[in-house]
């Protein structure tokens, strides 16, 4: 591929799942214009998942990571607080980052109680899998969920949200008025998008039996059609987290069906004694009658009415509550089996789906924003313009992108995966949220995995050398130039400070930079020690 008659890189990735060839190439969007197999608008990128659910994360490095397990605790907090007595209305930090309306309460038959998880304007959450992490650590400390069975209901509540983002009518038809008295059309519900959450977001959890069961949270409503077509919609067809939510109404359909009979059981026992209790109504009123000026006798049969009343009733309410659990138990049956049966379909077309060719993928850069020249990553069919993938990356610094391979990264919950290609870029914006860094960014996701811990120069810019990788770092006030290796492992920094602003320059073996105060300087590729 030619870009403004100057050949550019072509890299070769194969894996075992994909083979493809990447082409990266700067897609300005001049150059795109005379090559109309390839142009990509800004239209085009913002419509590229409008047939689902897909959320728009912040996907750049950040100023300061917090770990997994600290923003898990944010939402351990949160209902530790609600488990002290899930009965009551109350709201839980309303001062805080993150608020939590626990609104339950009410005689409305067939409406829901609910849990409105309110993020605040002063809240840094910029990743929908942080959203996950907090509502799941929620969901264990208010009501006993185990994490698995929480991280699943945490991801079906966000799709919920985000499907009926907005629609204030859906909920006004199935919540309870004390929910409803909290909610407002402009922030109830999720937005796909992270810099709408802070201060406009109402996400609603459905509340159904207050025990701490596996019904605590109402599965069928946030497992409905809409949210189960979404879930359709993505790559993988959201097969895992809907096996895995199967299996929790799986549990909950048997759950109920041992309560049916217990239910059942205790009919029977309370129609026994309601039976016995009209039997000896009907003797006290026999014996009332035959002695009408027996003040006793009318008392004892006026007595034994109105026990005869009671347990009949208690009779009637065991009967009810027996038929409820059955109703249940075969509503969660259903959908248990209507998903496995949805589930294998869409594994046989995930199967099916795996031989598409998709040696014609091209990934390049995109200008993101053409005034700070920002650039982004974007995957399209290079037969036909087709955009296949977008990246959340959106601050790509340097048009030099460097591939490498063979990549083991471990995420911050312990997980470790070897990754066969991974783009080696510089991106970020120095401000409270982002910094600067060098950032590794997966090749078929375009997702980013890994970033330097060090603040790198964006004049300075990226080089690669004999499989080293050459930057400036920011070290207190002064710069230094830095030399790393696939992973970003730091391996050697120089002895000197340089001008932030340097040039890195391949000078016999070596590499040359500007000193801090303006003098060149030749630096030993090796381990950066100074030549002259």
């Amino acid at each position: 591929m030619i870009l403004q008659n100057r050949p550019i890189y072509i890299e070769e990735a194969k894996s075992e799942n994909m083979k493809k060839v990447i082409c990266t190439f700067v897609c300005m969007l001049s150059v795109l214009a005379a090559v109309p197999a390839l142009q990509v608008n800004e239209s085009e990128l913002k419509t590229a998942a409008e047939d689902g659910i897909s959320f728009q994360n912040y996907g750049g490095p950040h100023a300061v990571i917090e770990t997994a397990a600290a923003i898990t605790g944010i939402g351990t907090q949160l209902g530790q607080s609600v488990a002290v007595d899930v009965n009551r209305s109350a709201t839980y930090r309303p001062e805080g980052k993150y608020t939590v309306i626990h609104a339950v309460g009410g005689d409305e038959p067939g409406k829901l109680d609910a849990d409105i998880f309110v993020i605040q304007p002063s809240a840094t959450v910029d990743h929908i899998r942080n959203v996950r992490r907090i509502l799941s650590g929620f969901l264990t400390a208010a009501y006993g969920y185990t994490k698995d069975d929480a991280d699943t209901i945490a991801v079906f509540i966000t799709v919920y949200n985000a499907v009926y983002r907005n629609e204030l009518s859906v909920f006004n038809q199935k919540y309870k008025a004390e929910v409803l008295k909290y909610l407002n059309r402009e922030q109830v519900g999720l937005s796909t998008v992270w810099t709408d959450w802070a201060g406009g977001t109402q996400i609603v959890i459905p509340l159904g039996e207050l025990d701490g069961g596996l019904s605590t949270i109402d599965t069928s409503v946030i497992s409905n059609a809409d949210v189960i077509n979404s879930l359709r919609e993505e790559d993988d067809k959201g097969i895992d987290v809907r096996s895995n939510m199967a299996d929790i109404k799986a549990r909950e359909a048997e759950d109920a069906s041992e309560k049916a009979r217990a239910a059942q059981k205790e009919a029977v026992q309370q129609r026994a004694v309601a039976a016995e209790a009209k039997k000896d109504a009907d003797i006290a009123a026999a014996a009332a009658a035959a002695d009408p000026d027996n003040l006793e006798k009318q008392q004892a049969a006026a007595e034994a009415r109105q026990k005869a009343v009671e347990e009949s009733k208690k009779a009637e309410t065991a009967s009810k509550n027996a038929e409820v659990q059955q109703q249940k138990a075969d509503k969660k049956t259903l959908e248990v089996q209507t998903e496995q049966g949805r589930i294998v379909q869409d594994k046989k077309e995930l199967a099916k789906a795996a031989g598409i060719d998709t040696s014609s993928y091209v990934t390049g850069l995109t200008v993101t924003d053409e005034k700070n020249r920002y650039y982004g990553l974007v995957t399209v069919d290079g037969d036909n313009g087709k955009i296949i993938r977008v990246s959340p990356v959106k601050q790509i610094r340097d048009t030099r992108l460097y591939t490498v391979s063979s990549v083991r990264i471990t995420d911050d919950e312990g997980k470790s995966t070897v990754y066969d290609s991974l783009f080696m870029v510089l991106c970020g914006v120095n401000n409270k949220k982002s910094a600067v860094k060098l950032c590794l960014i997966d090749t078929e996701s375009l997702e980013l995995k890994k970033e330097t811990a060090e603040t790198v120069s964006v004049a300075a810019g990226l080089l690669e050398l004999n499989g080293s990788y050459f930057a400036v770092i920011q070290s207190g006030k002064e710069w230094f130039a830095a030399r790393f290796d696939k992973n970003l492992n730091l391996l050697n920094k120089s002895a000197a400070a340089v001008h932030a602003a340097t040039a890195i320059t391949i000078v016999n073996g070596g590499i040359m930079v500007t000193d801090k105060k303006g003098n060149p300087m030749v630096l030993s590729a090796d381990d950066l020690s100074t030549r002259w």
